[in-house]
């Protein structure tokens, strides 16, 4: 390959960035901009910035000239009959190709304590449903990291889904494609009960599309004030990536500071650019080292293709040099073509760091990773809100039987009525029989509480117009897609899709059907139809 390359090939000079129309050589696509054209040294076309490979022209070009420019491994080894998403990300495993090369040297006796501990988190990675969330300890922190594509489009199903997402202490959400001043209601659009009004960064672009981060913190975790936003000291003259840096002090009370760093990286940018940026964000946090830091978030690297790809062994590299390890394995965003891991989660204590595993929601075409890391032993009681996401209603009732009314008549018989007696008024003597007798009855018969049972696929705190039978059909709906995700078959595909659009079709029904049902009822009660109206729209009252 590297006889055909030119020698001391490099990029082109950009021309003025002024406006103009050029036709891409590589791609259908035209280019608005003269700083995001290329040109390529094979076909002196002119091309994207994304669509160049530098040395090796453009795709086109790479594609034409270099034998096996897209052959993936599967093709590569004739592997076909394992699905892709059936790989997972562990180079840190003995058995691994990329630890193969080579030969053992003399006398050399390495530590495997620390890459074992860390392959083992790894082949732990799974995917779960919504079912096998766990509920929120006081003693771990659980994080959901999602990239939802249109925050103000999916806060309709985190409202709706509220129970279940109140699991998580925190919610980072990324390419939200969401610019606060643009919203109708501002910060209003944006709020979920149970939580903190949400950290916002607008995207990068003007248009407010391709990037922007959000997380929500649950209220459970800490007070208000032990939020703190910060940025480090590092170089953000070119935009090439999105952070967003939040502490939580104080967290469930255990007296320690976490450190949740929320990014994003859009596709088109330059990726060496970026992992320069990684190292200077890593290089102005190492006096935070001492702390436990979470990075998630979409980085638009495949770390699938870990043992061939560069890109993704000089990420991993990066991040190592500063103490910090990738602990998601499995795919992240499933086609019916590919399986890509573009959704990173990096860690700097993997001995605080209870599991990884990737949640199968169908908001958006990618899977959300769970993380649940360890604070440790409380030294306090916490003092905040405690969650009750699995209790059920309680009911309260009393027991008849014929020990409770002989206990009853004994204590009538024995009772001497002195207090009755002991006034002449008629209604202080009426009160003071009522509250002997009601002493008497409720020491017979005491007021007991029981829980009831729930139903298998019952939310906590449901919206009134999800009826039991369309619980079920999401429930259902719900566990197809696991089963897609585990195996992205066409026949598993068609059984998603046609319960799914039968699911939310249904669910709008219902929506309408209740609330025409409530404006009808209040036509003639304008204060109640703006109490309704305020609510849909998530507006606070004053």
């Amino acid at each position: 390959m590297n006889s055909i390359l030119p020698t001391g090939a490099v990029d082109p000079p950009h021309e003025p960035n002024s406006k103009t129309k050029i036709k891409c050589g590589s791609c259908p696509g035209w280019s608005y901009k003269a700083s995001n054209v290329r040109v390529c040294e094979w076909c002196e076309c002119k091309v994207h910035a994304k669509c160049y490979r530098y040395n090796l022209g453009c795709i086109k070009c790479c594609e034409t000239l270099i034998p096996g420019y897209n052959t993936n491994t599967s093709s590569l080894y004739d592997d076909y009959s394992a699905a892709a998403n059936h790989k997972i990300f562990n180079p840190y495993s003995h058995t691994s190709a990329i630890n193969m090369i080579g030969e053992t040297l003399e006398d050399f006796e390495p530590d495997f304590q620390h890459s074992t501990s860390i392959s083992d988190l790894l082949t732990q990675c799974r995917y779960i449903g919504r079912c096998e969330v766990p509920s929120p300890k006081p003693t771990n922190l659980s994080v959901l990291s999602l990239n939802v594509r249109s925050l103000s489009t999916a806060i309709t199903v985190f409202r709706e889904e509220i129970g279940f997402y109140s699991k998580f202490d925190v919610l980072s959400f990324n390419e939200t494609n969401c610019t606060l001043g643009k919203l109708p209601n501002g910060m209003d659009d944006l709020l979920l009960d149970n939580f903190y009004e949400p950290l916002i960064r607008d995207p990068i672009r003007k248009s407010g599309r391709g990037g922007g981060l959000a997380i929500y913190i649950n209220k459970r975790v800490c007070r208000p004030h032990d939020i703190e936003t910060f940025k480090p000291n590092f170089d953000d003259t070119e935009h090439c990536a999105e952070f967003q840096f939040v502490k939580i002090h104080n967290c469930k009370a255990s007296n320690r500071t976490k450190i949740i760093i929320n990014a994003y990286r859009s596709p088109s940018k330059r990726v060496d650019k970026f992992f320069d940026r990684v190292d200077s964000v890593m290089r102005s946090l190492e006096r935070h080292s001492r702390k436990h830091i979470l990075l998630l978030g979409d980085l638009n690297v495949d770390l699938l293709r870990y043992e061939t790809d560069r890109n993704g062994q000089n990420l991993i590299s990066v991040l190592e040099k500063y103490g910090f390890v990738q602990v998601c394995a499995r795919p992240t965003r499933i086609t019916d073509h590919s399986a890509t891991l573009i959704d990173h989660v990096y860690t700097n204590c993997i001995s605080n760091t209870i599991s990884c595993n990737v949640l199968t929601l169908d908001i958006s075409d990618h899977l959300g990773i769970v993380t649940e890391i360890s604070l440790g032993n409380n030294s306090e009681r916490s003092t905040l809100p405690e969650a009750h996401d699995n209790l059920s209603p309680l009911n309260q009732f009393r027991i008849f039987n014929e020990a409770s009314n002989q206990k009853f008549k004994s204590l009538i018989e024995d009772e001497k009525w002195e207090t009755v007696y002991a006034t002449a008024n008629a209604n202080s003597q009426h009160d003071e029989f009522l509250k002997v007798y009601n002493n008497c009855y409720d020491t017979a018969y005491p007021l007991k509480t029981k829980r009831s049972p729930r139903r298998p696929n019952e939310r906590n705190n449901p919206k009134p117009w999800i009826l039991p039978w369309l619980e079920d059909a999401c429930a259902r709906k719900n566990l197809l897609y696991l089963h897609y995700a585990k195996v992205p078959s066409p026949t598993n595909k068609s059984a998603y899709d046609k319960l799914n659009k039968f699911c939310s079709k249904h669910k709008k029904l219902a929506k309408n059907k209740y609330y025409k049902k409530i404006f009808e009822e209040y036509k003639d009660n304008s204060k109640k139809q703006w109490e309704m109206i305020n609510k849909l729209l998530n507006r606070r009252t004053k």
